[in-house]
């Protein structure tokens, strides 16, 4: 008994430091989430200088399956995030696997590769709009220089070559964290292993697809979620480099609710939009959580 009464007191006693940091969590966090909701069902409109609200029940998302430009942006983040994932994850694993190397494990080399992800947002996005440009671009110039290209090229006029730099520029910004994650990953495999598939006659490739990759399944699925949420909230440089163009080539969701909020000033329907995309982020919350947790290993009697 008094141990139990030992442990109650000290569960109280925990709320309480807790409690605050709590309140303020809540109050950051579920009131925003709440008020879009409610902000969803409701017909917004800003008229004479003032908000006029009117309620439509699940008006704008049943809008939604009739809006050709949301379809397009949906079709849009759904190549956009698989590509990107698929990308970021493969080239993150070749490049955790060079810096596990012997040869590659020289502080120089991963300090030179956390830099693209270092750089602020928006400022990478106007970096890669320098490079790009049709006028004095860098790519222009050397490619011209090379002879690849004979005149300059405007990248960002064509759909699907802009479509190709937004997800070749993500890439290029989010590898080295993944890199680094999977690099963690890398250095927990146990030499051993390696040691006894080399002995069973194993090869660098059976090794590779029989060792590190079932070792490293949980690095890996951890990486994908991540990634998976990070291409969910693309929106600096598509903000920055083509506004969703050239003719919505380049709308992804998150731009949309943005575009949709604050340029048409339609804030029921950008609310919507809104939600979708945050109640995928949370599904995907909800599985790196689950991903996160300890596993229990069952011991075979």
């Amino acid at each position: 008994m008094p141990s139990t009464s030992f442990e109650r007191r000290r569960r109280r006693a925990g709320l309480l430091f807790v409690a605050p940091a709590a309140i303020v969590l809540l109050a950051i966090l579920a009131y925003p989430i709440v008020e879009s909701f409610i902000l969803s069902t409701q017909s917004v409109r800003l008229v004479a200088g003032g908000v006029t609200k009117e309620w439509n029940s699940f008006g704008n998302y049943i809008r939604l399956a009739g809006d050709e430009t949301f379809r397009r942006a949906v079709v849009n983040t759904v190549f956009f995030s698989f590509g990107e994932v698929a990308l970021v994850v493969s080239i993150s694993l070749a490049v955790a696997l060079l810096l596990n190397h012997p040869l590659g494990r020289w502080g120089f080399f991963r300090i030179m590769l956390v830099i693209p992800w270092a750089i602020a947002p928006v400022a990478n996005a106007v970096l890669w709009k320098w490079i790009l440009n049709s006028n004095y671009g860098i790519l222009n110039g050397l490619l011209k220089s090379l002879g690849l290209i004979e005149y300059y090229q405007v990248w960002l006029a064509r759909p699907w070559s802009a479509f190709g730099f937004l997800l070749f520029i993500d890439v290029w910004k989010s590898v080295p964290f993944i890199a680094l994650l999977l690099l963690a990953g890398l250095q927990r495999v146990p030499s051993s292993l390696y040691k006894a598939a080399y002995m069973d006659g194993a090869g660098r490739w059976q090794a590779f697809r029989h060792v590190t990759l079932p070792t490293m399944r949980g690095a890996l699925a951890i990486a994908v979620v991540l990634q998976t949420i990070w291409s969910l909230r693309v929106f600096e440089i598509i903000f920055v480099l083509t506004r969703g163009g050239p003719a919505d080539a380049t709308v992804l969701m998150n731009f949309l609710a943005y575009r949709v909020t604050f340029n048409f000033l339609d804030i029921g329907y950008g609310a919507a939009i809104a939600n979708i995309i945050f109640a995928l982020t949370f599904l995907l919350a909800i599985t790196y959580v689950w991903l996160m947790q300890p596993r229990k290993r069952r011991v075979s009697s």
